[in-house]
């Protein structure tokens, strides 16, 4: 067999390729190195304009393939096989912007608007394709830059993501083509003056001028202690304790607790529902995440991964069953068809039943409406959206990240999340097992957050804070009245000119 050698183009191309998964990587946690996600793509847009076809559908493959398995290297934490799989669906999404680039015969200003139009497009379909796995898009990289994302109130994550990538394909077709120069000047200033309007919209949110008195209860709880008999008594006194110091402050007027807090299913727990009962009743509501059960009239167990709102008399008031489930981790594709045998001996997990609505809970002295999301609930805008929507004016996401890193699943998560906030104007808190737990301002800043003295976010501890709330009359978003017409236009867009250039390539070849 003879080995060829690589040529100089080959080289560049595949330097372009990883410099594009670096850059791509560096802009999410733990680096967040914003200004990388105005410049990541360049290289791949650059070396997609000097090679062929093929070579430029492989490099982009590499680009995405090394950019998602460092990004979700995470995921390590729970399935190494999830990981690289996960890895190589998501890389699938960077080609038909590789093949556009290449393809392109237009000018500067048509090549960055339909580059912007076919990523955020594949973006949207990443996002809702079985089940969806909208994490980490482009604009999630310019979170912690306030000014690049208020223009979620009208297009959502998409938007941002647009925004981000029409800047790099101007300055991609710039450098690869030598001209469009004009069309650079023009597309600076007009990003520029989407920054400046940020900037300013930043500084003109209303206030609002009702608050509710949160306090965040974080007990990281490490995932291997959770649901092992031994340790249940240590939950219920780590609970008991942070709790109590939460409602030594008498202004507090809801204490959360995050995801399946509990080591069984509170309802049906009498020592779970006891300890709760004994907490809220000195006058402090509580809302905790829990499993949940019922039986149905053949006499098969459903599970939920719920959230409860107990008021101060130790009923349960707000009832919420988790509506997206995790595959694989929450459900079993097809479960009915695999045989109890063949299940058990794969330790396959037991399925969970998704919930079928949204819910509003009313809370505090002014009856503030709230709606829960549970763990990844909260990367899906639709979601938030539905329920902001439905009368909510503030988001609690309940979460238990204990099953990743410390450094960069946690926050990576806080940076997806912190977009609903921003789409909808609406407050978010999150409680989470093992951080990171809170605050983000309608404006998507981080208002607050539980950290010691070192910084880190992972240890046990309370956080207290007044969240302004806006009133439930107040004005709905673009987005929100008019959800994700900007990704759904993309998407619908983007697989028209994929079909339209496949159908031609067939007649031709």
């Amino acid at each position: 067999m003879k080995i060829l050698r690589s040529n100089r183009e080959e080289w560049l191309a595949a330097a372009c390729a990883v410099a594009t998964g670096l850059l791509l990587y560096a802009s999410f946690a733990p680096l967040e190195w914003t200004w990388a996600a105005w410049v990541a793509l360049v290289p791949m847009f650059v070396m997609t304009r000097r090679v062929s076809v093929r070579k430029a559908l492989q490099m982009a493959f590499v680009a995405g393939l090394l950019f998602w398995l460092l990004s979700i290297r995470w995921l390590t934490h729970v399935t190494v096989a999830g990981w690289l799989f996960l890895s190589a669906y998501c890389a699938l999404f960077f080609l038909p912007s590789a093949w556009l680039a290449q393809r392109w015969r237009g000018g500067a200003a048509g090549f960055a608007g339909a580059m912007a139009v076919v990523w955020c497009g594949s973006e949207f379909l990443r996002g809702w394709l079985g089940g969806g796995f909208p994490w980490n898009p482009v604009g999630v990289g310019l979170a912690p830059w306030l000014p690049a994302i208020q223009i979620a109130e009208f297009g959502g994550v998409w938007l941002v993501s647009g925004l981000a990538v029409f800047a790099n394909a101007l300055l991609a077709w710039t450098v690869a083509e030598r001209r469009g120069w004009p069309a650079l000047a023009l597309g600076t200033l007009a990003v520029a003056a989407v920054l400046g309007w940020g900037t300013w919209r930043v500084g003109r949110l209303p206030a609002p001028e009702r608050t509710l008195r949160v306090a965040l209860v974080q007990p990281s709880i490490p995932q291997d202690d959770k649901w092992v008999s031994a340790k249940i008594q240590m939950i219920y006194d780590r609970l008991r304790e942070l709790t109590r110091r939460a409602q030594a402050d008498f202004r507090t007027e809801l204490v959360v607790w995050p995801e399946t807090a509990l080591p069984d299913d509170v309802r049906n727990s009498a020592t779970s529902y006891d300890l709760v009962w004994s907490l809220c009743t000195n006058g402090m509501p509580i809302l905790t995440g829990s499993l949940d059960t019922a039986v149905l009239d053949s006499g098969e167990m459903q599970f939920f991964n719920s959230v409860f709102l107990f008021d101060t008399a130790g009923r349960i008031v707000g009832e919420y069953d988790k509506r997206h489930l995790v595959i694989g981790g929450e459900f079993i594709p097809l479960e009915k068809w695999i045989p109890d045998r063949l299940e058990w001996s794969l330790g396959l997990p037991e399925s969970i039943t998704a919930g079928k609505a949204g819910a509003v809970f009313r809370v505090g002295p002014h009856a503030i409406p709230l709606a829960p999301l549970v763990c990844f609930e909260d990367i899906m805008p639709y979601l938030a959206r539905a329920d902001v929507r439905a009368g909510a004016r503030m988001l609690v996401n309940v979460t238990n990240d204990a099953w990743f890193d410390e450094r960069a699943a946690p926050r990576q998560h806080m940076r997806n999340a912190s977009l609903r906030a921003v789409e909808n104007r609406v407050p978010l808190v999150r409680a989470a097992n093992t951080g990171v737990s809170c605050v983000v301002a309608p404006s998507g800043q981080l208002a607050a957050h539980l950290a010691d003295e070192s910084g880190r976010t992972w240890e046990p501890g309370v956080l207290w804070a007044d969240v302004p709330v806006p009133a439930d009359g107040a004005s709905l978003t673009f987005y929100a009245r008019f959800g994700d017409m900007y990704g759904i236009a993309c998407a619908a867009a983007t697989l028209l000119w994929l079909a339209r250039t496949f159908l031609q390539r067939r007649k031709t070849g």
